[in-house]
């Protein structure tokens, strides 16, 4: 039996391909320690649980720990490792059962701090045991800019800066690690690869589908064929390697003769082209060839799932091609589609490629789409197919200072619609109106003392403990407890949208709520990455302290001032140790900051005074 099996509840039965199924982890009770028979992923016919946003289950039987995942559904986006903004215990209330964990922001020289003597899987060294774990290279909220890849490594953005990381290195991470699931290496096309344009590239032909996009407006078509083939390669590797067979060997081999073959002769030896030497160098490879065969069978890991990686960027054929490839390796538990590549192409085009992808995908496997986290575009990919998410939205919304306000079907709010479009209608924030969400960076929010959206459970609105009112003075007093708040609320919103998803597809209503969705909430606008003014503003005042602060940090407590011996003073601070040129730079910045802050002042009282104006001015015609 494979690692993992995915049993469909309910298909949908109108023009869509949604469906809705359960995943559930199986674990030996006992099995605690970093071996590799820790797990199994299976489907599941049973009654779902988890559909009302509560705690993931975990069920005990016959010594086997269950873990359950209901789809459509999410794993939770992390931050080296750990859910942003979120206590253990607020984040285990949200309903997700998973966990997304990006290997780029935990790998340091070696593992993470700690870990080389860890004995136990990573899954406990985060504490996240009642959890089921996805690794991944790269964190799909957010693609970096990174050197191309190669046949023998992908490149990645640690925070010590960019590494190049092998698939020899990649496995030995897996092998440490022990997710529950893994995601296999591949070469994911960044935005490097597009960003000169379609000049000198080769021409795609007409024949193919019109859904691949422009040539010019993503990667050549050898680049994307070279993407697919090393994926493939790799997963091929990865899968040998998971079943305790060394599948690096040839590599090695290879790597080493090209070695060789690239010593340079030193003056006075044996030339390397000398057939007898040439023979001894022969036979030392094979004999090396030999013993790494003969050590070739390694230690299986089949308790942990490989999800493999399709590609195919803007290319409709390669994308046909990676995902039928992908398919026919029947060692594959799960499928990832990534859309991230195509974050610059328009949405219809974006959501096409998706459908091409998934329609060459096994109906009886689980498949994750990358790059898709907003509620509409969440939809429409469900509609075709998607299975699992992530849940970069609610997060990048408590980023922003916005509260989700949406809601799916079931239990929704009718007035909602009418109150948010009343809040926003005297938004100086500068960003489109909608009824989605709201922005509690607003100053019309200082004096609303009622909770973000009514008849939420979330923590944060739950009985009326925090108001509109006290979160936007958390914001302005850059109190961490501001996004505490807005992620408990954003993630509250965004589980129930997925369990009442979930419903309409048991019930066949997906398509109606779908619309209906749509046509009440409208599109998400799209994030600029611009910051809104109060935010702006809060920001340099504290940018600003802590520059003051690092300034005098160097001080005596008892604010006198010591001379040295070249006459500076120790209150001087880090300045002392700077040239005349850094200096001069640091006042240039310093002023240019306070000018800004000047400016921003003056916008903002700009502002409240024409409000005013055309308030008083209304109220004048008013009979």
């Amino acid at each position: 039996m494979p690692p993992l099996t995915f049993n469909i509840i309910r298909q949908s039965t109108q023009r869509t391909a949604a469906r809705r199924g359960t995943l559930v982890m199986t674990q030996t009770a006992t099995a605690t320690a970093n071996t590799t028979t820790n797990s199994t992923l299976s489907g599941t016919t049973t009654t779902p649980v988890n559909g009302n946003a509560c705690e993931p289950t975990q069920v005990a039987d016959n010594k086997m720990i269950k873990r359950v995942i209901e789809t459509p559904g999410c794993f939770m986006h992390t931050v080296k490792g750990t859910v942003p903004h979120l206590t253990p215990d607020t984040m285990r209330l949200q309903g997700f059962g998973g966990v997304h964990v990006s290997i780029e922001q935990l790998l340091q020289d070696h593992q993470p701090a700690g870990f080389d003597k860890w004995p136990f899987t990573l899954s406990k060294f985060l504490n996240l045991p009642d959890m089921v774990l996805l690794c991944d290279l790269r964190d799909p909220s957010q693609y970096f800019k990174v050197p191309i890849n190669s046949d023998r490594h992908v490149s990645m953005k640690t925070h010590k800066g960019v590494r190049q990381l092998t698939l020899e290195e990649y496995l030995k991470v897996v092998r440490a690690y022990q997710p529950d699931i893994v995601a296999a290496m591949a070469d994911q096309i960044a935005d490097t690869d597009s960003s000169t344009g379609g000049a000198g590239r080769e021409s795609i032909s007409d024949g193919e589908s019109e859904s691949q996009g422009s040539p010019s407006s993503g990667p050549g078509l050898k680049r994307v064929r070279r993407s697919v083939d090393r994926s493939l390669k790799w997963l091929d590797q990865i899968l040998m390697d998971r079943q305790g067979i060394d599948a690096l060997a040839a590599d090695r081999a290879a790597d080493e003769a090209k070695r060789r073959k690239m010593k340079k002769t030193i003056p006075g030896v044996q030339s390397p082209d000398d057939p007898g030497n040439l023979a001894q160098e022969t036979r030392k490879l094979d004999l090396a060839t030999e013993k790494t065969v003969a050590v070739a069978t390694r230690t299986p890991w089949t308790g942990v799932s490989v999800f493999a990686h399709v590609l195919g960027s803007h290319v409709g054929q390669e994308r046909i091609r990676s995902a039928q490839e992908t398919a026919s390796r029947e060692a594959v538990d799960g499928f990832i589609v990534d859309m991230n590549s195509l974050q610059g192409s328009s949405k219809e085009t974006i959501l096409s490629l998706l459908k091409v992808s998934l329609d060459h995908l096994p109906a009886e496997k689980p498949r994750m789409v990358y790059g898709l986290q907003t509620p509409e575009d969440v939809l429409r990919s469900i509609a075709l197919g998607a299975d699992l998410f992530d849940t970069s939205y609610p997060f990048h919304l408590t980023e922003d200072g916005k509260a989700s306000l949406y809601s799916f079907g079931y239990n929704s709010n009718n007035n909602v619609n009418s109150t948010a479009t009343n809040i926003h209608s005297n938004s100086t924030s500068g960003e489109a109106a909608t009824n989605r969400w709201i922005n509690l960076w607003d100053d019309e929010h200082a004096n609303k003392f009622v909770p973000i959206l009514e008849d939420c459970g979330c923590y944060a609105c739950k009985g009326g403990r925090h108001t509109r009112a006290y979160i936007n003075h958390l914001l302005k007093a850059h109190e961490m407890l501001a996004t505490v708040l807005l992620m408990s609320h954003n993630m509250y919103q965004y589980s129930k949208f997925f369990s009442n998803v979930r419903q309409s597809i048991q019930d066949g209503s997906f398509e109606q709520y779908s619309a209906s969705f749509v046509e009440q909430f409208g599109s998400e606008p799209e994030r600029t990455g611009e910051i809104h003014a109060a935010q702006a503003i809060v920001e340099a005042a504290l940018s600003k302290r802590n520059r003051l602060d690092g300034s005098n940090s160097n001080s005596p407590s008892s604010g006198r001032s010591s001379r040295n011996g070249d006459g500076s003073s120790d209150s001087e601070g880090v300045q002392g140790a700077m040239s005349k040129e850094e200096k001069a730079e640091a006042r240039r910045k310093l002023k240019k900051q306070e000018r800004f802050e000047r400016r921003e002042k003056n916008r903002m009282e700009g502002l409240k005074r024409k409000k005013e104006k055309q308030q008083l001015t209304e109220e004048s015609r008013e009979p």
